[in-house]
């Protein structure tokens, strides 16, 4: 007798929100506000705006994130197939009504802040629909880790700034270079722990594309040039009190731990790295 399929878990609607990414926003948006106001050009109304169009516009993008997926599934005839892709178009479908709350926010910050702050927004709603839907299809050519690196790290920090101040900062650049490559180590962790079904469905995300192994290595390397990346913005003085760093070292532990001890289920590395990347943008904010 045939085993039953059980509904895959990735699609459900709260997996599928994956919120514990939502610190790469919660700590963008909120590297760039903290600059804005210790510039001397803080406004509340216009960084609880920020802080809310960041989280709903990573929200959409998750969710949006399995859309190509349909792609395998329309090739099945089965039930299951039917009921996951009813549930993957209501995630999009959701995607979509977050992205539109976003964008009206986003208008509100544009008409204080200009068509600078405009064409940043721009760029970061095409580069999450992009991320998986055609013809860019970002994850599908294994550009993902690039995308989230410039999307949800140095455009979100500088357009936050932006949106709050009115005007640009090559400093609020520069410092969202860190969580820029915590983005991608919390892209990077979803791949590695998603590989096998990924591959399953001819998904070439990077890891599919070049291996585990690499995909693995990649995840060490990226923490040591966030390493060094700390200590050269920490020389050049930008980064005044380092030590509030410190704690986000220790949190590094458990998930490199996990990833190289050998086992199988990784299903706990991207809350972990997510872990990380919380707990190191807010020792960023108190050391800058």
């Amino acid at each position: 007798m045939q085993q039953a399929v059980e509904f895959p878990q990735k699609y459900r609607f709260i997996r599928a929100l994956r919120p514990f990414s939502f610190s790469v926003a919660l700590m963008s948006c909120g590297l760039g506000v903290t600059l804005a106001y210790q510039s001397g050009e803080g406004h509340l109304l216009r960084s609880v705006f920020v802080m809310i169009a960041g989280v709903l516009l990573q929200a959409a993008t998750n969710l949006f994130n399995d859309y190509a997926d349909l792609n395998f599934w329309r090739r099945q005839t089965t039930a299951l197939a039917t009921c996951v892709m009813h549930q993957i178009r209501m995630n999009a479908q959701c995607a979509m009504a977050m992205a539109f709350v976003a964008c009206l926010l986003g208008l509100y910050l544009v008409s204080h802040a200009g068509w600078q702050l405009l064409l940043i927004g721009l760029l970061g709603v095409a580069g999450g629909y992009f991320y998986t839907a055609e013809p860019v299809n970002l994850k599908e050519r294994g550009l993902g880790l690039v995308a989230v690196f410039v999307f949800t790290g140095l455009l979100m920090v500088e357009g936050a700034y932006m949106a709050v101040s009115g005007d640009w900062s090559f400093r609020a650049l520069l410092l969202a270079l860190p969580l820029s490559i915590l983005s991608s180590l919390v892209l990077l962790a979803n791949e590695l722990r998603d590989v096998e079904d990924d591959s399953q469905r001819h998904i070439k995300t990077f890891t599919v594309r070049f291996g585990f192994t690499v995909g693995r290595s990649l995840y060490l390397t990226l923490f040591l040039m966030l390493f060094a990346v700390v200590v050269w913005l920490t020389v050049s003085d930008f980064i005044h009190e380092p030590m509030w760093l410190l704690p986000s070292v220790v949190c590094l532990y458990w998930p490199l731990r996990l990833l190289f001890s050998g086992q199988k289920d990784l299903s706990r590395l991207p809350p972990m790295t997510g872990r990380v990347f919380m707990v190191f943008g807010l020792g960023l904010m108190c050391a800058v």
